[in-house]
């Protein structure tokens, strides 16, 4: 998980209604917490890696970032408080209809049911992707271009 994409997270925390927010990503794994006043507990900011994908001595990300394991897998998990929009397929993300022209949605865009999100390119065929719920989208979880796993999730709709 890169720099930038952790920053675009921390953002988007920020900026949201969004109290927790839990990513998983080839073998690494990041949860950013923060405090809503009048709740109990501060601010927190955790984020496990796989030992094997991090070389000896990395800083963490952020610097007020601590490092701990991710839960373990029996853990109960809260209630996510969205949608989640997921690949149906395997193959390459397309976050626009056309090459030079606006994405289908950026953050903070108001969606419908049934309203076409992103185009997933398998076999040279293009399928779209329609969000189930009608809401904001509050996360972009994959770059467009990158080639994305079925039931990979792709949105978060608030």
């Amino acid at each position: 998980m890169d720099l930038k994409k952790i920053k675009s997270l921390v953002e988007l925390l920020h900026h949201s209604r969004l109290t927790a927010l839990e990513l998983s990503e080839d073998g690494d794994s990041l949860r950013l917490e923060r405090h809503v006043p009048g709740a109990a507990g501060a601010a927190i900011a955790q984020a496990a890696a796989d030992s094997a994908g991090r070389s000896a001595g990395a800083e963490p990300a952020t610097p007020a970032a601590n490092i701990a394991p991710a839960k373990p897998p029996g853990a109960a998990m809260p209630v996510v408080p969205f949608h989640v929009v997921k690949a149906s397929m395997q193959g390459i993300l397309h976050l626009t209809p056309a090459p030079n022209e606006a994405a289908f949605v950026g953050i903070g865009d108001q969606v419908q049911a049934g309203q076409v999100i992103c185009v997933i390119e398998a076999m040279k065929m293009f399928n779209t992707i329609e969000t189930e719920a009608a809401g904001r989208v509050v996360a972009i979880l994959a770059e467009a271009g990158a080639e994305v796993k079925q039931g990979q999730p792709l949105f978060h709709i608030e």
